[in-house]
């Protein structure tokens, strides 16, 4: 497997600014042992010995590290049993990794009893995550206009770079050079596909998310987690090529599994160090600019740019992501989940009319119902404006996590979800599912209740394809 890995690493092995990276598959032992590592991975599978002290030990030693708002919101969280979750890709502990936050190094800028309160926070409560951005309206005017200086430095180079090189195209660049101070003071947050992600975690897998936290505040700035090629596509060659060109910072493992490296970009840090100290009501934490700026950055090639909130521009004209790209962050972030991107419509290349309809209402009800009675979140991106007739008014899109479903007493379903862009609003909202789902464009659906699967191929292939077909202009998509 060593020259079949390699022969697909070749790309790879240099960057798109042209250079030489330090990766390789030499030395690792590719055998046709089928008990190699998989994901997530216990310690209790694998009779590694436990590094952590004592539970009651790291309960108080992270508890004397915490204010009183702080101390109840770890005690809250002990009742409702999610402290000893280990629903983690490395098989920790929500625990463990809280005392990994407290007693580890930490990023200078981060306060780590900041770190642990707005993760608390979010535990305890996920609907208070947002993609609401103030960043920039609480510091002073001569702190915003050197940080405008800084970024338009770093994009000349960026761009003169990238006109020298042939194998990105500078509008890959998403931001507009130069950056204005006023425009960072009025950008309306496009991260919903990863705030819905970032709810998912938060509300289904409470150690993978105080993982990413801790990850994420280290010094390494990153958080590696191991997944099958199988969950991007059952082709490892597909796999391999949705990696490679989605410019993922990847290392096989053996002939199943994969490592991969998430990390943010580094202005997201900036973004975070400033929400730490100076945020603004009803805006992102800390955390949430973190995680959602990681995950765009997972989706878009590393293009995204937490400071303007901006991507390339080949989808939503720099804004967001499409529907296989977020399928793609899923895939990985939460692997374990199994879903496949289903579009439910089909459109016109104007994006004014939904030509047909893929699955009938009852099949996409029962794909809604199904997934969640699994205990499985949907993340769905629906169009806003489509008449009765399939006119659409306006082809604006938008992505909400579906949560839990009900029936009222005359038999009517209705479906829970959240929507990460809601102003203030932080609790669960309803909709009516009849006038919901003919809004539906595209959902990530279980496998398991997919009767019949999709009549295409895997993300890995549909991701590529999808990349290319944008990059050449070919086919346009609502973000």
């Amino acid at each position: 497997m060593n020259d079949f890995i390699n022969i697909y690493l070749k790309r790879y092995k240099t960057d798109y600014a042209g250079n030489a990276q330090a990766l390789s598959a030499s030395g690792i032992n590719y055998s046709d042992n089928k008990s190699g590592t998989t994901s997530p991975i216990s310690r209790e599978a694998n009779n590694a010995p436990n590094p952590y002290p004592d539970v009651k030990f790291m309960y108080s030693t992270i508890s004397s590290n915490l204010d009183k708002e702080s101390n109840i919101l770890l005690n809250q969280l002990y009742k409702k049993g999610e402290l000893f979750d280990r629903s983690s890709n490395d098989g920790s502990s929500t625990l463990e990794n809280f005392y990994k936050i407290v007693t580890k190094p930490r990023l200078a800028y981060f306060d780590k009893r900041n770190i642990v309160k707005e993760t608390l926070k979010t535990l305890n409560d996920p609907y208070i995550i947002t993609q609401n951005r103030e960043d920039f309206t609480k510091i002073s005017h001569g702190s915003l206009i050197n940080i405008v200086k800084t970024e338009n430095k770093k994009l000349q180079e960026k761009i003169k770079t990238a006109s020298k090189n042939h194998g990105i195209n500078p509008d890959d660049i998403g931001d507009k050079y130069p950056i204005k101070p006023e425009e960072l003071l009025n950008i309306h947050g496009s991260t919903c596909p990863a705030a819905s992600i970032e709810f998912n975690l938060a509300d289904r897998r409470p150690a993978e998310f105080a993982r990413y936290v801790e990850g994420l505040t280290s010094p390494e700035k990153s958080v590696k987690t191991k997944i099958k090629y199988s969950d991007l596509s059952p082709d490892i060659t597909e796999s391999l090529n949705a990696l490679i060109e989605q410019h993922s910072d990847f290392k096989p493992l053996n002939w199943d599994n994969i490592e991969v490296t998430v990390r943010p970009d580094e202005n997201a840090y900036l973004n975070a160090n400033i929400q730490q100290n100076h945020r603004a009501k009803n805006t992102r934490s800390m955390v949430d600019v973190l995680l959602q700026s990681a995950f765009m950055q997972l989706g878009s090639r590393g293009t995204y740019n937490t400071l303007t909130d901006k991507r390339s521009k080949e989808v939503g004209g720099g804004a967001g992501l499409n529907q296989f790209e977020i399928a793609f962050v899923e895939s990985i972030v939460d692997s374990d989940s199994k879903k496949m991107p289903i579009i439910y419509m089909e459109l016109n290349d104007d994006l004014t009319k939904v030509l047909k309809y893929n699955y009938d209402f009852k099949t996409t009800k029962k794909h809604l119902v199904n997934s969640l009675d699994m205990g499985k979140n949907i993340i769905t991106g629906f169009l806003t404006d489509v008449e009765k007739n399939g006119n659409i008014a306006t082809p604006q899109g938008h992505e909400v996590l579906l949560t839990g479903y009900r029936y009222d007493e005359k038999g009517k379903l209705w479906l829970k979800y959240n929507d990460t862009d809601d102003g203030d609003y932080f609790q669960p909202s309803w909709t009516d599912a009849d006038e919901f789902i003919p809004k539906i464009h595209h959902a990530n659906i279980p496998r398991d209740v997919l009767q019949e699967k999709p009549n295409y191929p895997g993300i890995g292939y549909l991701y590529l394809q999808d990349y290319k077909n944008l990059k050449n202009g070919n086919k346009k998509m609502p973000s």
